[in-house]
């Protein structure tokens, strides 16, 4: 039985999908992940729903080889052997706790017909035969484990395959003659049937599964950062479930090297198996990206009147125009009675690295800073001058939402805190310190971060996998996503040529031709 196709086989695409997605806890001492996918029973049973179905597709593909023999004087050839209909087994796979999965299958049936020729002397003839096969099984098992970087490997440790019955009936002139051989044949298909399941079996999870694992990354970019996804140990095999553990760090793209200088937290602990996949998401993913941002001075911001919508623009200006006045210029009158028909421009610096903090009662963002404004005169070289300087503390409440597979991130309140740390042009009112909030703060800076929660953070999906009714649960320190998940599978990764069934090359005086009959 010849596996060349079998890695094509969809079920060993979805099986593969939840491991990347989701065996054994090495070390009490292992860092907290930053993330932690949960693949439950559930979702296990999901899995097996569809390689039973895949295996009922590949099976009409199924073809057999041509034998060739002689009995009783007669020389008879085989071939033109075809799967005409095939009956499903019952099938489960198992989670066996510190170890792995066990697929164990039985009960698959195929009704097989196929042609048949003879020639005995100066006799020859040709007829057609049926073959109806029952019982059909194997018991597979898979290990799933990590490779050293950090990618989810899977393997096979031991498979048994059997057949109930195999009944071959010949149709034809001599029919009687060819029924003395089913025996035989009968023999032949029963002997080599349970090793090539095994093979095909075994190839499609150590060759084509652990190809498919290597095509996903772990590693996800986005902007100028990088998202590791890499495993931090084997995965953990309960009664109920399986989990994986995952770095979940967030690094800045060209120094991927440099780690953020705190360890992730603990994760709550749950016993819940309601739905196929549960992922942890920690506050820590945030935080690494934050981290990084600070670090490499990408949290500033200049915003000029050019930033601001249409409609908004002219609150830079130094001189009001317009028939009721509301600028800088005269929120702030020593600014436009000493630089008239200029412009200001604020810059934003962060003072530290925001840090969320994710409870049951919500997500929220501290961070603080400094806001800075400057004016300047169009049309001239005039360089910038300083006018005041404001110390910002600011709480973000944020709302998380998934949508196809990305967290996505939205501003829900903001809480600024201003005091002026320095001024050039006297006493600052509070009334100009709204409008700094109104103006530069809701118009530029919530839009902008809005923009980039809408961009969101990729979980690791691949493209055949999506998810269905998630829903978010907030716990300390981690944002948890209970779903369900629906598998399409591409139609290029469907199987494109026939599964050959090879038996030994000789049983008793069987000879096997590997060449299609012409």
């Amino acid at each position: 039985m010849s596996t060349q196709q079998a890695g094509k086989m969809k079920w060993t695409l979805m099986l593969t999908t939840l491991v990347a997605v989701g065996g054994r806890l090495e070390t009490s001492e292992a860092a907290n992940p930053g993330f932690k996918a949960r693949i439950t029973k559930s979702g296990i049973d999901y899995a097996n729903d569809v390689a039973v179905k895949a295996i009922t597709k590949v099976a009409s593909t199924i073809t057999f080889p041509d034998i060739s023999g002689k009995a009783s004087g007669v020389s008879y050839w085989v071939n033109n052997i075809r799967v005409t209909s095939f009956t499903p087994p019952a099938s489960v796979i198992g989670l066996v706790p510190g170890q792995g999965l066990q697929w164990t299958a039985s009960g698959a049936g195929a009704q097989v017909e196929g042609s048949f020729r003879y020639k005995a002397s100066i006799i020859k003839g040709s007829g057609s035969f049926t073959a109806a096969i029952s019982g059909v099984g194997f018991d597979l098992s898979i290990d799933v484990g990590v490779d050293a970087s950090g990618r989810p490997s899977i393997s096979t440790r031991k498979c048994s395959s059997s057949v109930g019955s195999v009944n071959i009936k010949f149709h034809g002139s001599i029919a009687w003659l060819l029924n003395l051989l089913k025996g035989q044949v009968e023999k032949t298909i029963r002997n080599a049937l349970p090793t090539q399941m095994c093979q095909l079996a075994t190839k499609a999870v150590n060759t084509d599964a652990e190809r498919k694992l290597a095509d996903i990354p772990i590693t996800v970019a986005f902007d100028k950062f990088l998202l590791d996804y890499s495993m931090l140990q084997a995965p953990l095999f309960s009664a109920a479930y399986m989990e994986t553990f995952h770095k979940g760090e967030i690094y800045w793209k060209t120094t991927p090297s440099e780690h953020a200088p705190f360890p992730a937290p603990p994760m709550p602990e749950t016993g819940a198996t309601d739905r196929m996949l549960y992922l942890w998401v920690s506050d820590f993913m945030f935080n690494t990206l934050a981290y990084a941002a600070q670090t490499n001075r990408y949290l500033q911001y200049n915003i000029t009147a050019p930033d601001l919508p249409a409609s908004a623009r002219g609150f830079l200006n130094t001189t009001c125009a317009g028939v009721i006045p509301t600028c800088i210029g005269s929120l702030i009158p020593a600014i436009g009675q000493k630089y008239p028909n200029s412009l200001v421009d604020l810059r934003l610096f962060n003072g530290i690295a925001p840090v969320m903090d994710v409870s049951s009662a919500g997500v929220v963002v501290n961070t603080s800073g400094v806001i800075e404004l400057y004016v300047h005169k169009p049309g001239t070289n005039d360089g910038e001058v300083f006018l005041v300087s404001f110390r910002a503390n600011l709480t973000f409440q944020t709302d998380v939402s998934i949508i196809d597979s990305v967290i996505h991130a939205k501003i829900s309140y903001l809480k600024l805190n201003l005091k002026t740390a320095r001024s050039e042009v006297g006493p600052i009112s509070d009334q100009f310190i709204d409008f700094l909030i109104k103006n530069a703060l809701d118009l530029y800076l919530i839009p902008k971060l809005n923009d980039y929660g809408s961009k969101g953070i990729t979980l690791p999906f691949p493209k055949e996998v999506s998810i269905k009714n998630a829903a978010i649960i907030l716990a300390q320190d981690t944002i948890v996503i209970a779903t369900d998940v629906a598998y399409t599978p591409s139609e290029q990764r469907d199987v494109d040529g026939a599964l050959k069934f090879v038996p030994y090359d000789t049983i008793g005086d069987v000879k096997i031709d590997n060449k299609k009959h012409r």
